[in-house]
C-alpha cells in the first residue's frame, strides 16, 4: 500500500510540475503595438527584392516623416541582405534604412563604419517576438546623405573581442546622393 501511494505522490508531483512548465512558456509581455505599411513612404531601389516590411507606428513616425519641405515627408528607401554590393541613387534628400538580420545571444553583432558625410541617424537593434531561447532579431539603420556625393556603409558581422577574420559576413553598400 505504501508503494503504490507513493508512486501516486510522484506522478503528481510530475503532472504539476508539467503544468508549471506549461504555464511559464506562454508569454506574459503585452502584444507589440499596432504595425503599419507606409508604402508611399517606403521604396526599393529598382533591381532590388525589397519589400516594405510592417513599422510600427512609432519608428515609422520618426523614420519617414521629417518634412523636407511643407507638405511632403522625408523617403525613404528600405534594404536587406539581399541588397549586398549594391549601387543606390537617390536624391540627397532621401534616406536608407538598412535592416540586416542580427543574433547577439551568439556574441556576434554587425560592426559599421559610414564614409564621412553619412549621417547613421538611427541605430537600433530589435529582438525577436518570441519566447525561444537563442532566437535572433534583427538590426536597422537608417542613413542620409548629408550632401551631394557618393558615400560607403560597411557591415562586417564578427564576435567583437575575436577581431575580423576572412570569414566574417560583410555587407557593404554604395550610396550615389544626386541633386533633388
Amino acid at each position: 500500500m505504501k508503494t503504490s501511494f507513493v508512486i501516486a505522490a510522484i506522478g503528481c508531483i510530475f503532472i504539476l510540475a508539467a503544468i508549471m512548465v506549461a504555464g511559464c512558456t506562454q508569454s506574459t509581455t503585452p502584444s507589440p503595438a499596432t504595425t503599419t505599411v507606409a508604402p508611399s513612404t517606403i521604396r526599393s531601389p529598382a533591381g532590388t527584392a525589397a519589400v516594405p516590411t510592417p513599422v510600427t507606428t512609432a519608428s515609422l513616425a520618426s523614420a519617414t516623416t521629417a518634412p523636407a519641405s511643407p507638405g511632403t515627408s522625408v523617403q525613404t528607401v528600405f534594404l536587406n541582405s539581399t541588397a549586398n554590393g549594391e549601387i543606390v541613387t537617390l536624391p540627397a534628400g532621401e534616406r536608407v534604412l538598412v535592416r540586416l538580420n542580427e543574433n547577439p545571444t551568439t556574441g556576434y553583432s554587425w560592426n559599421v563604419t559610414a564614409s564621412k558625410g553619412l549621417s547613421i541617424i538611427h541605430d537600433a537593434y530589435t529582438a525577436p517576438n518570441t519566447t525561444l531561447m537563442g532566437a535572433g532579431g534583427y538590426h536597422d539603420w537608417i542613413l542620409a546623405p548629408d550632401t551631394v556625393g557618393t558615400y560607403t556603409f560597411k557591415a562586417v558581422y564578427m564576435r567583437p573581442w575575436e577581431g575580423a577574420s576572412p570569414t566574417d559576413e560583410i555587407f557593404s553598400l554604395v550610396i550615389v546622393a544626386t541633386p533633388e
